[in-house]
């Protein structure tokens, strides 16, 4: 059994790991609204199917929504499984 302080140490890793990937996912995002995209990037993109396992895509996933949360981003999706749009959302050029 796993002492408390284990168990704060073993969740304070997991959201360091949370923070690292959301601020990756941020940084992508960035990169890409910057391109020749304009103003909307598509989660796809950043994720391009069969390129990253389910565990990488669902954390990046998770990211994004941290990310929308935050109002960092602003998303949409027309349909479920369709591409997902992020655009800048209020809180877009604030730092990690």
């Amino acid at each position: 059994m796993l002492s408390q302080l284990e168990e704060l140490n073993e969740y304070e890793q997991t959201e360091q790991r949370r923070l690292a990937n959301a601020t990756r996912m941020h940084q992508t995002v960035q990169r890409m609204l910057s391109s020749a995209l304009g103003d909307k990037a598509k989660f796809s993109v950043a994720v391009p199917p069969g390129r990253v396992s389910r565990k990488d895509a669902a954390a990046q996933f998770y990211a994004l929504l941290v990310l929308k949360k935050q109002c960092v981003v602003d998303i949409a999706q027309a349909a479920p499984y369709a591409d997902i749009s992020i655009t800048r959302g209020p809180q877009f050029d604030r730092k990690f």
